[in-house]
């Protein structure tokens, strides 16, 4: 194996959160090693058929079971037994690769000689279905021609309904260390990722303000303040964002604009993707309290 190619991939974070899903095996925690999977390269051992043919190899259990086998990093590989090629692939085309029905594979087994965490195929199809349906998804927005604005829309919306709350739950602690680090400029890099084209992106760093607090022990809160030019329903004049440094529990908290005047409604959004509803947000000078109080397990929810 060439030192170049084993270079080419490093999944600390991931490795982490897989021990940490190892020793409590707790939906919330399979959960954040599938989100920390879906961005990742990974290595994966392979037979030559030929020069240029590489076909992975698979693991066979003591039930005649089959499994893809994948390695996080080159520290996971065994020097022995050594496989003729090592390929580094995107896990989206592992997931290609269980669910071929002709091959009959019973899943896939991330570093076997360590970890062995096993994904079983009928997983594994999900998380392909869902990638497929996003590819769809995004072909057929680049088909539908927006205005400007109405891109703007789209960008804001999906940051501070998808990109934000989905880093924060994935990344926790770390996350918030940047955001506390970093202010403005962290927000900016975050939604200028998601503009991708500077020329489409009409905000800066001045245009959103980022306030962080250590309450208390137990509870530190970050309120960032987001531009208003632009703003419709249900997008959000700003956002909370909260973690327990002793637990690492997170929250994600959103005081969004309603189609009434002057009405403006607090929402939550949940690990999994849920939102939740708490009715009207309270006037600004209360908000701090409430979303306090959020944190802490407080206060009625409602799911919309």
């Amino acid at each position: 194996m060439e030192e170049k190619m084993t270079m080419e991939i490093t999944n600390d974070r991931l490795e982490e959160a897989i021990k940490e899903y190892a020793a409590d095996r707790t939906k919330e925690r399979l959960t954040t090693v599938l989100n920390l999977l879906r961005p990742t390269k990974l290595f994966v051992p392979a037979m030559l058929q030929a020069p240029d043919r590489p076909i992975p190899c698979f693991l066979k259990n003591s039930n005649e079971e089959q499994f893809l086998v994948v390695y996080t990093s080159k520290e996971q590989i065994p020097e022995e037994p050594k496989s003729q090629a090592m390929l580094n692939m995107p896990f989206p085309a592992c997931n290609n690769i269980v669910v071929k029905p002709e091959l009959k594979l019973a899943g896939m087994v991330i570093n076997p000689f360590s970890d062995n965490l096993v994904l079983k195929t009928e997983l594994v199809q999900k998380l392909h279905e869902a990638d497929e349906q996003a590819a769809k998804r995004a072909a057929q927005m680049k088909q539908v021609k927006m205005t400007p604005a109405q891109f703007q829309v789209f960008v804001k919306r999906q940051v501070e309904f998808g990109v934000l709350p989905k880093r924060l739950f994935t990344e926790k602690q770390e996350f918030m260390n940047k955001l506390c680090d970093e202010k403005e400029a962290f927000i900016n890099e975050i939604f200028a990722g998601v503009f991708k084209e500077p020329k489409l992106n009409p905000y800066t760093e001045n245009d959103y303000s980022v306030m962080a607090l250590d309450i208390a022990e137990d509870l530190t809160l970050v309120r960032v303040d987001l531009p208003e030019k632009g703003l419709v329903p249900p997008l959000c004049y700003r956002i909370y964002l909260t973690i327990n440094p002793k637990t690492g529990k997170a929250g994600y908290y959103t005081i969004e604009m309603s189609k009434e005047k002057d009405v403006r409604m607090l929402g939550e959004f949940l690990e999994d993707g849920k939102h939740i509803d708490h009715g009207v947000a309270p006037v600004e000078g209360a908000e701090l309290q409430k979303i306090m109080d959020l944190a802490r397990g407080e206060g009625a929810e409602m799911t919309s």
